[in-house]
């Protein structure tokens, strides 16, 4: 009697112990699956939002970085602070303009430095990524990134330059020894003086090459208004 009583209990046990069995391998599945989540999304940071290489790159007669096919009807062009927080949060919304439109011929995106939120800081975060492009052509819109990641992860300080440099695998001592000459950033500041910008990040467009005008949404137009003012021109 007792055996079949013992008998009965492991029966009845044997589906609770695999319930749990199971719920410890849902539970080891999804750790692991979050772990493989924060891994590729920190790969995809460190190695760039985008292959810039698949995407012409140019600069403007007075040396603004200019991203996208020189053959598309509209540029967006956007002044903006790396230091800036409303930029760093904009730079999603850049991202997929450049995604769903530049990448695709539909549109270039132009970026102009304006620094506003630091002296002495926002000027050099400026001209570390002209001194990239400078010594690296071609490396402007990944220093582009890396500084809008590094600016936005911790606060731009007297580290941040070699920082910088560890980020893009460059020699420290000759991107400093570039900033003494890296005057891009005056003329950005200067164009924007120009176009009575107030704020970062304003966004405008141009047709052409004719004057750049704000966009008729916000100095801040998100994908979808920015996808309306596009399709006008394509």
């Amino acid at each position: 009697m007792e055996k079949d009583l013992v008998v009965a209990q492991k029966i009845k046990s044997a589906p609770q112990r695999s319930k749990l069995i199971l719920g410890a391998i849902v539970i080891v599945a999804v750790a692991v699956a979050a772990i493989l989540v924060v891994l590729s999304s920190q790969s995809s940071i460190s190695d760039g939002a985008f292959d810039y290489s698949q995407i012409p790159q140019g600069r403007r007669d007075d040396g603004g970085f200019v991203l996208g096919d020189p053959a598309a009807p509209i540029t967006i062009v956007a002044f903006e602070d790396f230091l800036c927080s409303h930029c760093q949060r904009y730079k999603s919304t850049v991202d997929e303009l450049i995604s769903q439109y530049v990448a695709k011929g539909m549109a270039r995106f132009e970026y102009r430095f304006t620094p506003v939120v630091d002296p002495a800081y926002s000027r050099l975060s400026a001209q570390l990524a002209e001194c990239a492009d400078t010594l690296r052509p071609g490396a402007f819109w990944n220093a582009h990134d890396r500084l809008f990641e590094l600016a936005s992860a911790r606060r731009f300080n007297d580290s941040s330059a070699r920082n910088f440099a560890e980020m893009m695998d460059m020699s420290y001592a000759d991107l400093l020894e570039c900033t003494r000459d890296a005057a891009q950033v005056d003329i950005d500041s200067q164009y924007a003086t120009r176009l009575e910008v107030r704020g970062t990040p304003t966004v405008f467009y141009q047709i052409g090459e004719g004057m750049p005008q704000l966009t008729p949404y916000s100095n801040q137009p998100n994908i979808e208004q920015l996808g309306t003012l596009i399709a006008q021109f394509n």
